[in-house]
C-alpha cells in the first residue's frame, strides 16, 4: 500500500499512462468514446503534474506536461467538432417545424463532419510522430524513475491535503476574476468562465485522488470527497457553458455559409439565440454552486 507522496503521485501516473495506451486502437479507428477518455487520461496527468510539481526535483515534469497539452488539442479537434455537431443536431430537432427553413441539418453534417474527419488525419499524424514517441518515452521515466524531489518522501495524506488547499485557492482566484468581466455572454466573460472551469477540473482530479489514500476514510477524506464532488458539478454546468461558447462560433460560421449555399440563416440565428440563452442558465446555476461551495472564502 502506497504511504508516501512520491509512490501515490507515480502509483496515478503509472495507471493514467495505462489509460493513454489502451484507448489509442481505437483513437485510431475514430471511436468517439476512445478519443474521450484518451483525451482524459491525458487532461488527468497534466493536471496532476501541476498539483505536484512540488513533489519533482527536475523540470522534466512541466516538459511532459507541455506536450500533454498538444496531444490534448490533436484528441480535442475530433472531439469537440463530435460534441457540437450532436448539440446543433439536438436543438435544431426540437426547433418547432414551421420555423425550420431550408435544409440546416445538411450544412450542420457537412461542416462538422468535414472538421471532424480533419481532426482524425490530424490525430493520426500525431500519434505515428516521433513527438508522441517522446512523450511516452518521458512518460515511462517519470512513473520509472521519478525524479522525485525530498517532499515526496512525505505522508501522502499530508501532502495531499495541502495540494488540495492550493488548488482550492486558485478555484477562489479564478472565480474572484470574474468580477472583471461584465455579466452576460461576453467574450471577456466566457474566457474567465473557462478558466473557472480549468480550475474546477483540477481542484476535482486532486481532491479525488487525496479521497484515495490510505487513512482518508475519516474527516479528511469525507472533506476531500465533498470538494470533489462540489468541484465536478462546477466543471460540468461550465463545460455546459463552454459548449455553447463552441457552438455559437460554429452557428456564425454556418450562417455566413447558408446564403451562398443556398440556405436560409433563419435557423442558425434561432439556435444562436437558444445557446445564449443556455449559456446564461449555466452560469446563474455556477452562480448558485459557488455560494455553497465547500471551503470557499
Amino acid at each position: 500500500m502506497a504511504t508516501t507522496a512520491g509512490d501515490v503521485l507515480l502509483g496515478y501516473l503509472e495507471q493514467q499512462l495505462s489509460e493513454l495506451r489502451r484507448h489509442e486502437p481505437g483513437v485510431r479507428e475514430d471511436e468517439a468514446e476512445s478519443v474521450h477518455q484518451m483525451r482524459v487520461a491525458a487532461r488527468r496527468v497534466r493536471s496532476l503534474l501541476a498539483s505536484s510539481r512540488k513533489l519533482f526535483s527536475t523540470c522534466e515534469a512541466e516538459d511532459v506536461r507541455s506536450e500533454l497539452r498538444w496531444l490534448s488539442e490533436a484528441l480535442g479537434a475530433v472531439r469537440d467538432a463530435r460534441v457540437v455537431q450532436a448539440r446543433l443536431r439536438e436543438l435544431l430537432a426540437a426547433e418547432p417545424k414551421e420555423l425550420t427553413e431550408g435544409r440546416p441539418a445538411r450544412l450542420i453534417d457537412e461542416v462538422l463532419d468535414a472538421a471532424a474527419a480533419a481532426g482524425h488525419q490530424g490525430v493520426l499524424a500525431a500519434l505515428d510522430s516521433q513527438r508522441y514517441a517522446r512523450l511516452l518515452t518521458g512518460l515511462d521515466a517519470l512513473t520509472a524513475t521519478g525524479k522525485l524531489s525530498d517532499r515526496a518522501s512525505r505522508p501522502a495524506r499530508r501532502v495531499f491535503k495541502k495540494a488540495v488547499s492550493r488548488d482550492t485557492a486558485r478555484l477562489v482566484r479564478a472565480v474572484a476574476d470574474l468580477s472583471a468581466a461584465s455579466d452576460g455572454s461576453t467574450p471577456a466573460r466566457d474566457a474567465r468562465l473557462h478558466e473557472v472551469r480549468k480550475a474546477a477540473k483540477r481542484l476535482r482530479y486532486c481532491a479525488e485522488l487525496a479521497a484515495t489514500i490510505r487513512g482518508g476514510r475519516g474527516q479528511a477524506g469525507k472533506r476531500s470527497r465533498k470538494t470533489a464532488k462540489a468541484a465536478r458539478r462546477i466543471q460540468t454546468t461550465l463545460g455546459l457553458h463552454h459548449d455553447t461558447v463552441m457552438s455559437r462560433t460554429v452557428l456564425v460560421e454556418l450562417g455566413l455559409r447558408s446564403l451562398p449555399a443556398g440556405e436560409s440563416s433563419f435557423s442558425f440565428g434561432r439556435l444562436h439565440a437558444r445557446e445564449e440563452s443556455l449559456a446564461a442558465g449555466a452560469d446563474a446555476d455556477f452562480a448558485r454552486m459557488w455560494r455553497k461551495f465547500p471551503g470557499r472564502p
